[in-house]
């Protein structure tokens, strides 16, 4: 093709016809330049189609997180629920007139049971999304808004939850003779501990299982029981307002990815 142009203007040029060659190879100019700026629109658009899709998959993947965010959230109210569930009755039991020290020390050790386990949120993609020159490619300005709002609002309730769980835990662990108040019974029938003791260590602690814990011990657990009921309710508070957030932050995301999408 260059070949049979040059062959052209050769031949205007030899015959003297300097206005049609002049002509010509503005002509020519224009062609070039038209082709080049074809070529640019052409790599321009191909340039937008993989920032979109590229786009897309970040919302796919921030999508993603947020969905194993809200299992891992279901398994902490669960357990949560069950904390509660244990302190309401260690309270049912330490109203009775008689309160059995095994039976206390069981449901007493499941009331503070995970309650300092962290939740640690899913930010890989938006970590990613934030490195370099990423978050350009978001163009709803209000997903990072929302993205620093949902992770914000959940280092805020999580500094709480830890607050609270301190507290119950401090109370569990400052508690004094644990053969009065039943503690050691609680202990003595978790698995973890018949499968560690040496049969004859595990034997020979002294149990009381059929007997009961003193009024004035009661007393001191009744008060404690209540500080942690409280601690675990407040973690269930604070557990569904990290809920409401993950599900603000899925409703707005859903729209947002294609999972068809395939790059």
């Amino acid at each position: 093709m260059i070949k049979f142009f040059r062959t052209i203007r050769q031949s205007l040029l030899v015959n003297g016809q300097t206005i049609k060659y002049l002509k010509y190879a503005f002509g020519e100019i224009v062609l070039v330049v038209i082709g080049i700026l074809i070529a640019l629109q052409i790599n321009n658009w191909n340039e937008a189609q993989k920032q979109n899709r590229l786009e897309k998959s970040y919302y796919c993947r921030l999508l993603e997180d947020a969905e194993n965010d809200k299992e891992q959230i279901w398994d902490f109210l669960d357990q949560c629920k069950a904390r509660l569930k244990s302190s309401n009755q260690a309270l049912r039991l330490l109203q009775r007139d008689k309160t059995l020290k095994e039976e206390i020390g069981i449901e007493f050790s499941k009331t503070i049971r995970a309650i300092y386990a962290e939740l640690k949120v899913n930010n890989t993609a938006f970590e990613d999304l934030k490195s370099g020159s990423n978050l350009n490619i978001i163009k709803d300005k209000s997903i990072i808004k929302s993205l620093n709002n949902y992770f914000n609002k959940i280092e805020t309730n999580k500094s709480i939850i830890k607050v609270n769980a301190e507290h119950a835990l401090q109370i569990y662990d400052t508690q004094k003779d644990l053969f009065l108040n039943g503690r050691i019974e609680g202990l003595m029938s978790l698995d973890r501990l018949k499968d560690n003791m040496d049969p004859d260590v595990f034997n020979s602690v002294p149990l009381d299982k059929t007997g009961s814990i003193n009024n004035e011990v009661k007393s001191e657990l009744y008060n404690d029981m209540i500080h942690i009921l409280t601690a675990n309710a407040r973690q269930l508070e604070l557990l569904g307002f990290i809920m409401n957030e993950n599900d603000v932050l899925i409703k707005i995301l859903k729209p947002k990815c294609n999972r068809n999408i395939h790059e």
